[in-house]
């Protein structure tokens, strides 16, 4: 059965085979009724711990000259149970497991750089555009940069795939892995590692995706990515780097996180984060060797279950990879071309109403948050400027402790989340010549039971987006699912987002265009605006201050930060 133009499948009820031209090898995939899905696909290899990674796209095959990709490749060693911990942030959830997932999934440091490509079956050639080949998605997973894997179940990109064919708009779905945690971000000379090797990992993932995705029937120069979190923060932070004209892809869509999120830094900052091992690791601070023999020598799955679920990991301002060039200013400035490289012709951008559930155990359940919250005020903004921001959010009164807390989630929500998107956007509405530019913004109320039922909350986007938690979904809630896939698939096919000046809002009814001061107005109650007055540099510094995350600047030697976020 012909399944692209240059290649042939032969069908079963669960496998099939696929002759690759560039890959030279056939793979054996794993079938549904709609798509065959393939995996552990190696795409680079990695020489030593803290090294950057080198393209490697060699496939070992089995006695019957087949390289089996049924089997799910394994996660960069991370803390064990983080699947199930990822799954609370949308509800109290359980998803089934296949082998090589849940208490399953392995782990192993040198072997964890693979790709999952998801590929429509029967696709006829005209379905291709101008026999270019089928329009190609690729998905960042998220997890803080410290915990996630492709092949977690949540981020299963069959469903969406099958969407694509149901709407006679197939595409191909892949999903990359790439380090994390100590072993993608750290950054010290006493173990040698550079820093941003796990960002330099997604590089050579996507340029995976380029070489080799015809050989699959999709279009090497028609690809969109999406990333949610630590995802959206990998692909703000890959725009704003040095990666090569050629680009890594042609639309984005970066989801509930930006490059400000988790800021790149300087050197000194990165070994005060080394530092901070030994008190995880119960080691004297000045114990420079022990630290160092610990990070370098120790088992990395043993390292990994002694150190913390998540970090506060970040870019390294290394000179090459990643320049001082880079500011907050430069992002939101559209004469710039920081975070707006020529090879990226299409940005959305956006982020869901609670996103801030994600730190509500390190921000907003934190003693004294509030008294956090109005030093950060004190330091970099006027007594005017605090007293508006606490009016616009009714903080300014008395008020119970739970109202309060209801109220600094949505602020925390909107400084970490929505301000940081409006100064994305602005740079590429900014653009001369203009490139297409737009925004979503997720209204949906959770449905699944939880602490978090009722709200839009951090990565619940994604479960209607890959529809993977469709159980627990009511005939209304997968309705909602179908308008956000279908909204993304005509993107992944180039129809665009929507018309300029608008953006687009999931909520309890589907999808909504309005229009940005309508949005703001309607949704938002004009913070939006006020946010931008204020402007995004100063609230940016007032956000990261009342986080507690440990800044680079000398004035605040004598505020206790931290990076443990």
């Amino acid at each position: 059965m012909e399944c692209n133009a240059y290649a042939k499948q032969t069908m079963s009820t669960e496998e099939c085979t696929l002759h690759h031209p560039t890959l030279q090898r056939t793979l054996r995939g794993t079938s549904s009724a709609s798509t065959t899905q393939f995996r552990n696909l190696k795409y680079a290899s990695i020489p030593a711990r803290y090294k950057d990674s080198i393209p490697d796209d060699r496939l070992e095959v089995g006695e019957d000259g087949v390289f089996d990709a049924t089997q799910f490749g394994p996660s960069c060693p991370q803390l064990r149970g983080a699947q199930a911990w990822d799954l609370t942030l949308v509800g109290d959830a359980v998803l089934p497991c296949s082998p090589g997932q849940g208490d399953t999934e392995r782990m192993n440091e040198f072997d964890c750089l693979n790709v999952i490509v998801t590929v429509p079956k029967d696709i006829p050639s005209d379905a291709k555009s101008g026999g270019r080949g089928l329009p190609v998605f690729v998905w960042v997973h998220g997890g803080g940069l410290s915990i996630g894997a492709n092949s977690w179940p949540q981020y299963d990109l069959l469903r969406f795939v099958q969407r694509g064919v149901e709407t006679g708009k197939p595409f191909i779905g892949v999903s990359i892995a790439y380090r994390v945690n100590v072993f993608g971000f750290l950054a010290s000379d006493e173990i040698g590692a550079a820093g941003n090797m796990g960002y330099k990992d997604q590089v050579l993932a996507f340029r995976w995706v380029k070489k080799h995705i015809a050989g699959f029937g999709g279009d090497p120069n028609n690809i969109t990515t999406a990333g949610e979190s630590a995802g959206a923060i990998s692909l703000s932070t890959l725009l704003c780097a040095n990666v090569g004209d050629e680009g890594l892809f042609e639309r984005v869509v970066i989801m509930s996180g930006e490059a400000s999120l988790r800021k790149w830094r300087n050197k000194w900052w990165h070994q005060k984060m080394c530092e901070d091992q030994s008190t995880y690791l119960k080691i004297e601070s000045n114990d420079i060797e022990s630290r160092r023999r610990i990070l370098l020598d120790t088992d990395a799955e043993e390292l990994a279950q002694r150190l913390p679920l998540a970090q506060h990991f970040a870019a390294t301002v290394d000179g090459q990879f990643f320049t001082q060039e880079v500011t907050i200013e430069s992002i939101m400035d559209g004469s710039s071309a920081v975070h707006k490289p020529s090879w990226c012709k299409e940005f959305v951008i956006g982020d869901t109403e609670h996103d801030a559930l994600i730190l509500k155990g390190r921000l907003l359940d934190q003693p004294n948050s509030f008294g956090r919250l109005l030093k950060a005020c004190e330091t970099h903004l006027s007594p005017l400027e605090t007293l508006g921001l606490l009016q616009a959010y009714l903080i300014d009164g008395n008020v119970s402790k739970e109202v309060r807390g209801e109220r600094l989630l949505v602020l925390a929500s909107e400084l970490r989340f929505y301000l940081p998107a409006l100064a994305a956007y602005r740079g590429w509405e900014a653009l001369s010549p203009p490139r297409p530019a737009s925004r979503y913004h997720f209204h949906v109320p959770n449905p699944i039971d939880g602490p978090f039922k009722g709200l839009a909350a951090h990565e619940l986007d994604v479960a209607y987006l890959f529809q993977n938690f469709d159980p627990y979904f009511s005939d209304g809630d997968r309705r909602i699912a179908r308008a956000m896939q279908d909204q993304f698939i005509r993107y992944i096919h180039g129809e665009g987002w929507v018309e300029d000046g608008n953006m687009l809002v999931f909520d309890k009814d589907g999808t909504t265009v309005i229009d940005d001061e309508r949005y703001d107005e309607m949704y938002r109650k004009r913070r939006g605006s006020l946010l931008e007055k204020i402007e995004m540099e100063r609230l940016w510094r007032v956000a990261e201050m009342w986080q507690g995350v440990r800044q680079e600047e000398e004035q605040y030697a004598n505020f206790s930060g931290d990076s443990k976020l």
